[in-house]
């Protein structure tokens, strides 16, 4: 091992917060510039690294482990865990730190990968591909960052090798020597990579590109943040990079620490999914409690029937019916078997923390109604503004405090994490990401506590539901529906999306109940039946209210 020099200085970046917490320096959306890591060499560790290699075939796997076996991280500190497949040679002298698991042939990069995230056990994930060489100083320059910040995801330099080392001894030799970078080369080993990053000064401008020069062949991240964004299954390298970045993850990559291929590995930028089954872009949290069955209609009918038409909706009530009157609890039975045939609908005990992993988490308060156009208004002010919340802000409102908000996911994380004690969430979020507020037109919010505004029903979604069930919500009389009420749209497999991870970002339940909307004693049953029949003649005898036109200002 080379010499480590200690420091007992603290690491740079850490800012003592209000109350007497200490927390991480705050930074605006991607702009790592200002935080100042100690030099390598210069500090003192303190949190435990597992690299992690994946060897599926074909790599010079030798050449991998010698590199690491010369790292300046204290050895007390760092493990390396090899994921290699069936077939796949080994040295004769892995190293005393080094584990082998074993997976079959043909066993893919992301299923790898999660096994070795899996069973790793340091603070810090170290992944790299058999082949890359790194520096002596590579799990260190990665690791300072981490020490500084819980929630960065440091990248790798990644550089094509001029020459590949023919013995594996020639490798530590060359590491001990201080000649790796003259020996390799300094060429970037992906051309688009490389453009990206100096477009956006090392991503530090980046806005959701940044996801684009992930790389995880040689990379780092928390081992906590990683779990929490990704699970334990299987992601492709695209998919992994945006869960990544929507947890509020800093993407920071870092010159200092190279790594070169050897080969194909980690030389082209992450390529889409095939398959992946993409979350709704927003998820709409609405709080029902107490609201009757007819303000909840008109509620969220209208919210499905948005312009936005990739999202899913929470309805946040006390299903279970402990602490809610009889009455109460048929209201709920209404609106569970209104929406059960819906996979966009979840029904929730608890409001989530953030939408995870959708991009925005819609905040409605249930005694409004969106007309058409504003959801997909506010999405499109957050991209052009690269807004962490926005605000729509109404003349007045049915109720005090119901304004309605568009958070971007990835900044209500990070403010979560990072705000004082007694700091307004939508102050720490304004500064992490920055806030836009937008004065309601008329027409843009219908408010619902008016019950002719009620009325409204969307062009109902009735997937493997009986035509007597259609017909005892007023399914069949098309012709009474509002001009304005749009037919709602579903993707193809788009169900209730649980994220991995809620244990960190959503405190409350996965959402995917299904109360039996008849279930109960006799006398619920009748009541539930009465009402269902009222409401069908309601719906048949009520056209929606037409929204009028949305009308903005800054």
């Amino acid at each position: 091992m080379l010499p480590h020099r200690h420091s007992e200085s603290q690491p740079a970046g850490v800012r003592p917060a209000e109350g007497g917490r200490r927390g991480p320096a705050r930074v605006h959306r991607n702009d790592w510039t200002g935080l100042h890591p100690p030099d390598p060499g210069c500090w003192t560790p303190r949190l435990s690294v597992s690299t992690v290699v994946t060897a599926l075939g074909g790599e010079r796997l030798d050449l991998t482990l010698a590199a690491l076996s010369v790292q300046t991280y204290p050895a007390h500190l760092l493990d390396v865990l090899v994921i290699a497949a069936d077939g796949v040679a080994l040295p004769e002298d892995p190293g005393e730190s080094v584990r082998v698991e074993r997976v079959p042939a043909g066993t893919g990069a992301a299923a790898a990968c999660a096994l070795g995230t899996r069973l790793a056990g340091g603070d810090i994930l170290c992944l790299l591909d058999a082949g890359m060489i790194v520096d002596p100083f590579y799990a260190e320059t990665h690791a300072r960052w981490h020490h500084m910040r819980p929630d960065c995801v440091t990248l790798a330099d990644v550089l094509s090798a001029r020459e590949v080392p023919a013995d594996a001894a020639d490798t530590a030799v060359m590491a001990l020597s201080g000649g790796m970078a003259d020996a390799l080369g300094g060429d970037g080993a992906c051309a688009d990579r490389d453009a990206l990053l100096d477009a956006t000064g090392d991503l530090a401008g980046a806005d959701d590109r940044a996801c684009r020069a992930f790389t995880r062949s040689a990379c780092a991240v928390r081992t906590a943040l990683f779990r929490a964004a990704a699970g334990d299954g299987p992601l492709g390298e695209a998919e992994l990079a945006d869960r990544l970045w929507t947890a509020g993850a800093l993407f920071l990559p870092d010159r200092d620490a190279p790594a070169w291929s050897t080969g194909e590995a980690g030389t082209a930028l992450p390529a889409a999914d095939a398959d992946r089954t993409r979350p709704p872009r927003v998820r709409a949290v609405v709080d029902i409690g107490g609201a009757d069955y007819d303000m909840v209609r008109g509620c969220v009918d209208r919210l499905l029937d948005a312009g936005e038409p990739d999202i899913g909706v929470d309805l946040v009530a006390d299903w279970e019916g402990e602490r809610v009157s009889e009455e109460a609890l048929l209201e709920l039975r209404l609106v569970q078997a209104a929406y059960l045939a819906d996979a966009r609908v979840r029904f929730v005990p608890d409001p989530p923390r953030t939408g995870f992993p959708s991009p925005y988490l819609l905040q409605l308060p249930v005694a409004w109604g969106l007309s058409p156009d504003t959801l997909g208004l506010l999405t499109d002010r957050a991209e052009r503004a690269h807004a962490g919340v926005v605000e729509l802000v109404p003349e007045s409102a049915p109720t005090p405090g119901a304004g309605v908000r568009l958070w971007r996911t990835r900044a209500l994380a990070r403010a979560l994490r990072e705000r004082c004690q007694g700091e307004r969430l939508a102050d720490a979020v304004a500064e992490v990401y920055g806030r836009y507020r937008i004065q309601a037109g008329e027409g843009t919010l219908v408010d619902l506590t008016d019950p002719e505004a009620c009325h409204y029903r969307s062009e109902p979604l009735r997937t493997g539901v009986g035509a007597a069930e259609q017909d005892a919500y007023g399914d069949e009389d098309d012709g009474e529906q509002s001009a304005d009420a749009r037919p709602r749209r579903q993707r193809e497999g788009d169900g209730p999306v649980v994220g991995p991870g809620r244990d960190e970002f959503d405190e409350g339940d996965d959402g995917e109940q299904s109360a039996d909307a008849e279930s109960g004693d006799g006398r619920i049953r009748a009541l539930f039946a009465a009402a269902r029949a009222s409401a069908a003649r309601a719906a048949r005898a009520c056209g929606a209210a037409c929204a009028a036109p949305l009308r903005f200002m800054r």
